[in-house]
């Protein structure tokens, strides 16, 4: 692994460049910024502020009404059109390899299909496996049989003296539905299982009825977590402790009339059919799609290397976001219990304030390999960064002055660079000379200290091999928290896409 000597370049920055760039990283001067200005210094010229992409085409808002991948609400996915954007920037070519490490709900995996590209993409949610296996398999439906079922959905009221089993709770999901709603959703479930069906349409419904699960709950995903209407037991039980505390009530939040299980079910698979019957029609070319269960941080490693000839990626973000509690309702419904969703929320990228360190499981992986000297290669990549070390401790002095409400915050941004490097390490190994990686990210800030991940991440891959190409900015800024607005005032973050060649 080559690992690059990088000394800062004085770069001339024009008023063009300067809108681009941050001009300060800490709040009031209060911390170190020295290393982070120089580091903005060095990539000034790789930032394009460009309209051929948007906030809309970075995120799941452009899939809305998209065939197939509209079919189940990600909100951390990526659009198709932006996809396709990518590989032919890229000139990824029909019978060439992508590969997509965080691949979500597959829509990189799908738009290759559609492309005649080979792709291998690797995920840790259930729920983003179950969306693959129902929209790969687009020639396996018989458009008879789900006419046929429709009608017969729409001909069926569930039963109301059926002794239904309860919904697999998780602590989180308690009271996450009316008792009629839990009920029927249920009946819905086990009679869909009970038909005389094939089973690639028994997996259609059980997305189809994952997908409702939000609609027709108290629930609404919210950035880190699920928002909850004010009819849900756990909150009206919340609101009259406050009560009798003298505290004033958790605001509350309205979803208004919910939609009966059978109209949400009929909608959302009348949707599904009606895509199918379109795309059975297109012709599809040869190629081969692989979505591999499981870690990013496990998986990379035991790639074969020198293989793809592209990536396209987006991560989770350093956001605090925890998707096991996001999307809690899917995986409790999926049958993930309270053990297995502890592991997920660990296994996953460290973006939350819970995450402990992976180095010790990472040193234990790369040994049981036979490639000890490649982790402290890249451990030493990480550890020696100076505008990572700076970050750290700009950190850590903010805590220290109590200008950061969770210490975890320190431990999160700590991991979650250390978990990239070796990602990016990977990613080097099994890409062949010549292929680019694509990486979508959003800076952030935490205690009026500005995080450059975009170009932190450019640095860190450049000592890893590889050679920066661009750095793609959204002409629509990300804006802050109110916490952080309230106390350091408004800070205008980049959201970027960054683009590396393998030499």
């Amino acid at each position: 692994m080559q690992q690059l000597s990088l000394p800062l370049i004085p770069t001339s920055v024009s008023e063009a460049d300067n809108a681009l760039t941050c001009a300060s990283f800490s709040h009031g001067g209060v911390c170190p910024e020295d290393e982070r200005l120089a580091l903005e210094a060095r990539y000034a010229g790789l930032l394009e502020e460009t309209g051929e992409f948007n906030r809309r085409l970075v995120s799941y808002q452009g899939n809305k009404g998209e065939i197939v991948h509209g079919w189940i609400r990600y909100k951390e996915g990526f659009s198709a059109q932006l996809v396709e954007t990518l590989i032919r920037k890229m000139g990824i070519r029909p019978g060439d390899t992508i590969l997509e490490p965080f691949s979500g709900s597959a829509t990189t995996l799908l738009i290759a299909k559609a492309l005649g590209i080979n792709a291998v993409g690797i995920e840790i949610l259930p729920v983003c496996h179950l969306a693959w296996e129902a929209k790969s398999r687009l020639a396996d439906y018989r458009i008879s049989e789900l006419d046929d079922l429709l009608r017969v959905i729409a001909e069926t009221e569930p039963d109301p003296h059926w002794m239904s089993e309860p919904f697999p709770h998780l602590v989180i999901t308690r009271s996450a539905f009316p008792a009629e709603v839990e009920h029927d959703l249920m009946f819905y479930t086990r009679w869909l299982d009970r038909l005389d069906t094939s089973a690639a349409t028994k997996m259609l419904c059980r997305l189809a009825l994952t997908s409702i699960l939000e609609e027709i709950s108290y629930t609404r995903k919210d950035g880190q977590y699920l928002r909850w209407d004010y009819r849900a037991d756990k909150v009206q039980e919340r609101n009259d402790m406050r009560a009798s505390q003298g505290k004033k009530s958790i605001k509350k939040m309205d979803k208004g009339p919910l939609p009966t299980v059978k109209a949400a079910l009929v909608r959302a698979l009348g949707v599904i059919v009606e895509d199918i019957k379109k795309l059975q029609l297109l012709p599809l070319r040869e190629s081969v799609q692989q979505l591999i269960p499981g870690s990013a941080l496990e998986v990379l490693p035991v790639l074969e290397a020198d293989q793809f000839h592209g990536v396209i990626t987006s991560p989770p973000y350093c956001n605090r976001y925890d998707y096991t509690r996001t999307y809690a309702l899917e995986l409790a419904y999926l049958g993930v219990g309270e053990a297995e969703v502890r592991a997920l929320r660990q296994s996953q990228l460290s973006c939350t304030v819970e995450n402990r360190s992976k180095v010790d499981a990472l040193k234990k992986h790369y040994g049981a390999l036979g490639r000890p000297e490649a982790f402290e290669q890249i451990r030493c990549v990480v550890d020696e960064n100076p505008v990572l070390a700076e970050i750290n401790h700009a950190l850590a002095m903010r805590w220290e002055r109590g200008e950061i409400n969770n210490r975890g915050v320190l431990s999160m941004v700590k991991g979650y660079f250390t978990e990239l490097t070796f990602v990016f390490a990977e990613l080097y190994r099994v890409c062949r000379s010549g292929a680019q990686v694509a990486f979508v990210n959003d800076n952030v800030r935490y205690g009026g200290e500005v995080i450059p991940v975009d170009l932190l991440s450019t640095d860190l891959a450049e000592r890893l091999g590889f050679e920066p190409v661009q750095v793609y900015v959204l002409p629509q800024r990300k804006g802050n928290s109110s916490q952080q607005m309230g106390r350091f005032g408004r800070e205008s973050l980049r959201k970027s896409i960054t683009v590396w060649r393998k030499p």
